[in-house]
């Protein structure tokens, strides 16, 4: 069984990619369908795959984050299922590589500029044809779930945030993860510039958004403790906050898992966004 805990109200990079200059002003796509899409980041060229529903009617929209791949993976090919599924359920649905990944430009930074570019992703979305622009949400990941929380300390704007298994705590995960080749990832990449602005739970009084935590509660490689402790930042600063433990569950669901899921996630979604 599910467990819904708690609501209340108010690895390494194998290199650094070429950074590649912000495009000029893109409009995006208007009609149905899937669309290759590339346009402005915090400095970067980002690159995503956006899908629209096929409707006139304006309809909210999501952002959906993948997390850690290995370097020359296509983030937004990873989760284009997952837009493609919310697109049929009538969200304007944005699968967007993270900078560090292609076809985005930059260097992964562990989330340090990388919330400022999905900001600049709401921005660009809330500016289409069709879509609610006060009804822009973010959907990540581990560290899209992470980058996603970050975004949406930085734009009050956004309306909901759904974190599956983030990194919330950089310091605490160095120590706690069971994967050996983590540690090395932080000291290398998220350690430069500070672990504090990397860490969600340290910006948890600038979220304005609903949160649902997804997390594992076997998972060792981020580990269920991340989403506790964000869970209680969250609490502790009075805004809404769930977290649904899924029993048995390591980094990454199942198909079985996931579909357990997905409801509870598209019911929050839909009391958010529409």
């Amino acid at each position: 069984m599910l467990a819904v805990v708690g609501s209340v109200a108010c690895g390494g990079s194998d290199g650094p990619t070429a950074p590649s200059p912000p495009p000029a002003a893109v409009t995006p796509p208007s009609t149905p369908g899937r669309h290759d899409v590339t346009f402005a980041g915090s400095g970067i060229t980002q690159g995503g795959i956006l899908y629209r529903p096929d409707t006139t009617d304006a309809r909210p929209a999501l952002i959906v984050l993948h997390g850690w791949q290995a370097a020359g993976t296509n983030g937004a090919a990873v989760v284009e299922a997952r837009a493609r599924r919310y697109a049929d359920d009538g969200y304007v649905a944005l699968a967007l590589s993270m900078r560090g990944w292609p076809p985005s430009g930059g260097s992964d930074d562990c989330g340090l500029r990388q919330p400022d570019d999905v900001v600049a992703a709401a921005e660009w979305l809330r500016g289409a044809a069709g879509v609610q622009a006060d009804r822009v949400g973010v959907v990540g990941f581990s560290q899209g779930g992470q980058v996603a929380l970050l975004a949406a300390a930085r734009d009050r704007r956004l309306r909901a945030v759904v974190a599956f298994y983030p990194v919330t705590d950089v310091a605490a995960w160095k120590t706690t993860t069971a994967n050996a080749d983590i540690p090395g990832y932080i000291t290398a990449v998220c350690e430069p510039g500070g672990v504090a602005p990397r860490s969600p739970v340290t910006r948890a009084g600038d979220i304005g958004a609903p949160v649902l935590l997804v997390h594992g509660d076997a998972d060792t490689r981020v580990p269920t403790a991340q989403s506790q402790m964000m869970q209680a930042a969250l609490e502790s600063a009075g805004r809404l906050a769930q977290l649904l433990l899924v029993p048995g569950a390591q980094h990454g669901f199942t198909a079985a898992e996931d579909n357990a899921v997905q409801p509870v996630v598209d019911r929050f979604l839909a009391t958010a966004l529409r």
